[in-house]
């Protein structure tokens, strides 16, 4: 069996993980809040990033990054924390949103040291917690909870930056 053959398959998986996400949450954005079929389309969105955030880990681990893979495997959990929101159309629970954004700090810091990336990925994903963490002081000193609209918005950052995550994998493909 050829094992170099397989490697460049999980190029294919983190890519296309990550965009299905991005398409999965866009789509899912327009639909009515809190639906039925919202809910459907973020959990799907959720199966696509956590797919993608190990195949990362894997990578990330057979490349010499150990740390930068805790990271990856940290935000598939902190995709996991935000799948486990959603258990129920009209149910959305903010508190477990805000766990996962807790999540989201340190493994951000932990992906910046992937040689693999340029380093305006980087700064642009310690950025993209920024809105995360405002959102975490806010509600836990004023007992605020963002509206969809605003939700999103940041949600979107975070996406775009996974996006330009998989197109530097999709580059390193040969």
């Amino acid at each position: 069996m050829n094992v170099q053959k397989y490697k460049t398959h999980i190029h294919h998986w983190i890519s296309f993980g990550i965009l299905g996400s991005f398409l999965f949450s866009l789509t899912g954005s327009f639909l009515p809040y809190q639906g039925a079929a919202q809910t459907l389309f973020f959990k799907i969105d959720g199966l696509f990033a956590i797919c993608a955030f190990a195949c990362l880990a894997t990578k990330a681990t057979s490349e010499g990054f150990d740390l930068v893979a805790a990271g990856f495997t940290v935000l598939a959990i902190a995709e996991g924390l935000f799948l486990t929101s959603l258990d129920q159309p009209d149910n959305l629970n903010d508190e477990v949103i805000f766990t996962g954004a807790f999540f989201m700090i340190p493994s951000f810091i932990s992906i910046t040291y992937y040689g693999k990336f340029p380093k305006w990925l980087h700064i642009a994903g310690i950025l993209s917690t920024v809105p995360f963490i405002g959102f975490i002081i806010v509600h836990y000193s004023n007992n605020f909870t963002p509206g969809p609209i605003l939700k999103y918005v940041v949600y979107l950052v975070y996406q775009i930056i996974t996006l330009c995550w998989a197109r530097q994998i999709w580059k390193q493909r040969k």
